[in-house]
């Protein structure tokens, strides 16, 4: 809950008066730092690249070493924002912790004491105004990039010290509320991986049996190749009955591919393309951090969509039960080490592993009994629904902060 010093001072912000306010260049409000640094001669320890840069936040929660980059870089100092000048639809900008040096597809932004207070800067920089003028200068078709020659001639309208001093008060507890309701989040997502586990392993049922590159599972349960359970999907798109295009998303699933990249990256004859429909899964061969093996994933957001001939797409012939089952062992990454074992040797091409369909269907699962099914997704439904009420309470803190925000610039 907030506190009611922060309601009194969002009450603030609906009263706000800016016939005052005064209109700047963006180059007034901020200097851009373009100090380079060599990754290969620099005594600093601390590399963040765009892959590092979360959206939505000011705060950076990852970083790498010199030891992962080559090529003339940009150092940014503690307190400077770096911000991800290419495809700025991402809405990545975060406050540097420490000295360091990022991509140089990063802009180094430090602000100037006399127009904002630096405090204040970064929760400007997340702002609709500042980050819609950003896409629209922004240029190129396959990688939109923000040069800072036109960003600096932009101005945005900002309020008198006097109001800043009070934005920054309720920002801040704004940002703080947030940050601990993520630490929870955190907590919750490592409680839900762990219980899960071992539900799906069937911790509370009997004596335990290990399989080859399997973890240990209930003795009494049987163990069967995916194709037994699992017919291979081959049906391809030739009259293009579906034009919707789908790729893997480790967060979210089988989702649009153009909203999901913000382009299309398919290509424009989908006839070769795998057809599948609402709850079909699909394989993505291409390794990711979270899913050293690939991903498996059941089309649940969509009817129908198409994926790409690089996947292995299967039909579940389980039970309903079974099949949601199988959804939840596969996240787990119960088959990993299964999937990595049959993998050839040395072939992770451009980030594909080279699985064998064959072999992936010859990988094996266990099939417990349907009522130990019934009470093992019954516990997990549990386990989802807190984790969506705990979603819903983040989404709204931040639609809350963003409001604000947005009613200020």
């Amino acid at each position: 809950m907030l506190t009611s010093e922060v309601n009194r001072d969002a009450f603030f912000i609906d009263s706000l008066d800016k016939s005052n306010w005064k209109s700047y260049r963006f180059d007034e409000i901020a200097k851009n730092i373009s100090e380079r640094v060599d990754p290969n001669n620099t005594d600093l320890e601390v590399y963040v690249g765009l892959e590092h840069l979360d959206s939505n936040t000011i705060h950076i929660k990852r970083h790498g070493t010199p030891n992962d980059v080559n090529g003339q870089k940009l150092k940014f100092y503690k307190g400077d924002i770096i911000f991800g000048r290419r495809r700025a639809y991402l809405r990545k900008a975060g406050v540097a912790e420490t000295d360091g040096f990022c991509s140089a597809h990063a802009l180094v932004l430090r602000a100037n004491p006399e127009i904002i207070l630096p405090e204040l800067f970064p929760f400007f920089m997340h702002s609709n105004s500042f980050m819609h003028k950003a896409i629209d200068i922004s240029v190129g078709s396959l990688s939109p990039t923000i040069n800072w020659g036109t960003l600096k001639l932009q101005e945005f309208l900002l309020p008198p010290k006097d109001i800043q001093v009070k934005l920054v008060t309720l920002f801040e507890c704004l940002d703080s509320v947030r940050c601990g309701e993520n630490k929870i989040s955190e907590l919750l997502k490592t409680y839900s991986i762990v219980k899960s586990k071992q539900l799906l392993l069937g911790e509370e049922y009997g004596a335990k049996i290990k399989h080859k590159n399997m973890q240990p599972i209930p003795s009494l349960w049987e163990v069967k190749p995916l194709h037994e359970l699992f017919d291979k999907l081959s049906l391809r798109n030739k009259r293009n009955v579906s034009c919707n295009v789908l790729t893997i998303s480790a967060k979210d699933g089988l989702v649009n591919q153009e909203e999901y990249f913000n382009k299309s990256v398919a290509s424009k004859d989908l006839s070769n393309y795998f057809l599948l429909n609402e709850g079909d899964f699909a394989y993505n061969k291409s390794y990711s951090d979270g899913y050293p093996a690939g991903a498996i994933k059941r089309l649940k957001n969509y009817k129908q969509g198409v994926v790409s001939p690089l996947y292995i797409c299967l039909k579940s012939k389980c039970s309903p039960y079974l099949t949601v089952f199988y959804e939840y062992l596969f996240e787990s990454g119960f088959i990993n080490q299964q999937i990595l074992a049959v993998a050839k040797e040395g072939a992770r091409n451009h980030g594909l592993l080279n699985v064998a369909i064959d072999d992936f269907l010859n990988i094996k699962v266990p099939v417990p009994d349907q009522a130990t099914v019934l009470k093992i997704l019954n516990e997990l439904k549990k386990i989802d629904v807190a984790n969506e009420k705990h979603k819903a309470h983040l989404e709204n803190s931040q639609k809350l902060q963003n409001s604000l925000i947005n009613k200020v610039f």
